[in-house]
């Protein structure tokens, strides 16, 4: 009797909370779009042609990227990513900027190739997502790293300038 009284509770509060939800939501769609009589105005050529601008910079910065880490080039790795980046190897860990210029530095970090494709960047602003294939041949970390992997970057731009702040990298099987 009492697991039945639970379970009708329980049914009880979920229903609730989804009407609540679905109510919560058509009421923040209508405000906001309560201030915008034509949600339209803001879109101009020139918000396109800056948006393509931004995904240009950071397709060349990607190719820059691609070719200072083949070329072991600290210099360079350390103006494309920011101070704070985040980088998830292929085996999961999470490493500093400071982390990976040490790897590339002491040759811990080594690839002897790294073709890239599927190259695909979105632009939020300050913000944006590129998603690419590398088919590397190397080591990362000190161990063997080569293979098929699905690679996102998430960049920032500070006063005019992106950064890399965020790298993601997956295997592919």
């Amino acid at each position: 009797m009492i697991q039945r009284f639970i379970r009708l509770a329980v049914l009880g509060f979920s229903l609730v909370a989804l009407f609540a939800l679905v109510g919560c939501q058509s009421n923040s769609n209508d405000l906001n779009t309560a201030n915008k009589p034509n949600s339209n105005v803001g879109n101009t050529s020139a918000t396109a042609d800056n948006t393509k601008n931004d995904e240009q910079k950071i397709s060349a910065l990607l190719d820059e990227y691609n070719e200072a880490l083949l070329k072991k080039d600290a210099a360079a790795l350390d103006r494309i990513w920011a101070d704070d980046l985040s980088f998830v190897n292929l085996r999961g860990q999470l490493l500093s900027k400071k982390d990976r210029i040490d790897n590339i530095k002491s040759g811990a970090t080594t690839l002897k190739s790294a073709d890239v494709s599927e190259k695909n960047i979105r632009v939020f602003g300050n913000t944006a997502v590129a998603t690419l294939i590398v088919k590397i041949e190397g080591q990362y970390s000190g161990q063997e790293g080569s293979g098929p992997f699905r690679v996102t970057t998430v960049w920032a731009k500070h006063d005019g300038t992106w950064q890399m702040v965020a790298v993601q990298m997956t295997p592919i099987k």
